[in-house]
């Protein structure tokens, strides 16, 4: 079960009166090789990301089809791209990112996993030339959109993401929700400071400050027609999900990799992991079994 402190932390800013001001980051795009290194390293095996690296393995994994074509909004250092890649062989992905060091970290993690169902493009997410209209079966993005600077070019980006997406696509969008009290925030920043970098949990912060609110986002999905659901974790937003797509049930051999995954996780971790698939079933969101 959540633990008092957090279950007070998500009650008291629930009952705030007072939505907070949106504070972007003050580094839009990590172009430090020690703020992408530190970001990596969060995702890793034993990092703090890694057990909502899995629940989003197995959210965006259940919209996927053999021969799909997907492209990943700021992809980052791969390593969520990489797990959901891993365990769908038959589906391509393009992952697209703006930072150098980024995709630099990418490459790396890409060749550790030998993956060769993965690209990867330079690129800014609001402007997507190099890639073709309607060329792909799936949009996903996950963690990522705070980082943009504003809502027009939250909104430019849904746009544009959405003419490269085939008619009727499917979408699968995560990201921090805003939380009203700073307090909260530290609370999600700070809790596992023991086991993070300095640099890791102060960029945790900022982006945790810098997140869109449930209605900013509804506003910016009309980008993709009327048909996407948002829902978010139970008592507050500190996690949104925004899809579209038929899900469909995972295979054996997926979930028993998945199980390995969940396996390797320390106590803690595999705490966070259950907390997460707790609040968001809460929430209206089902999570495919692996316990």
């Amino acid at each position: 079960m959540p633990e008092i402190r957090l279950l007070s932390h998500l009650l008291l800013d629930r009952l705030y009166p007072f939505q907070a001001q949106r504070e972007p980051e003050p580094d839009l795009i990590m172009e430090s090789e020690e703020q992408a290194t530190a970001f990596r390293d969060a995702g890793g095996e034993f990092g703090t990301i890694a057990p909502t690296y899995l629940f989003h393995t197995l959210q965006v994994s259940q919209r996927l089809r053999e021969g799909m074509k997907v492209f990943d909004l700021a992809c980052g250092p791969c390593n969520q791209l990489a797990q959901i890649a891993r365990l769908n062989p038959g589906v391509h992905f393009t992952g697209v990112d703006a930072s150098e060091s980024m995709l630099e970290n990418a490459r790396e993690t890409l060749k550790r996993y030998d993956l060769e169902n993965v690209s990867l493009l330079h690129g800014r997410i609001e402007q997507l030339a190099e890639l073709p209209h309607q060329a792909f079966d799936m949009v996903i993005s996950t963690m990522s959109m705070h980082h943009l600077p504003d809502l027009e070019t939250l909104n430019r980006s849904f746009e544009e993401a959405a003419r490269k997406l085939k008619v009727g696509g499917a979408i699968y969008i995560a990201d921090f929700g805003r939380l009203k009290l700073d307090v909260t925030r530290r609370y999600f920043a700070y809790s596992h400071s023991q086991t993070q970098t300095e640099i890791f949990t102060r960029d945790y912060l900022n982006s945790l400050r810098a997140a869109f609110s449930c209605k900013e986002f509804r506003q910016c999905l009309k980008a993709f027609g009327d048909d996407v659901s948002i829902k978010s974790t139970a008592i507050v937003p500190f996690m949104v999900l925004m899809h579209r797509g038929t899900e469909h049930a995972l295979d054996s051999r997926f979930l028993g990799c998945a199980r390995e995954i969940y396996d390797s996780f320390n106590k803690e971790q595999q705490k966070d992991f259950e907390d997460l698939v707790r609040f968001f079933s809460i929430g209206g969101v089902k999570t495919p079994s692996i316990l």
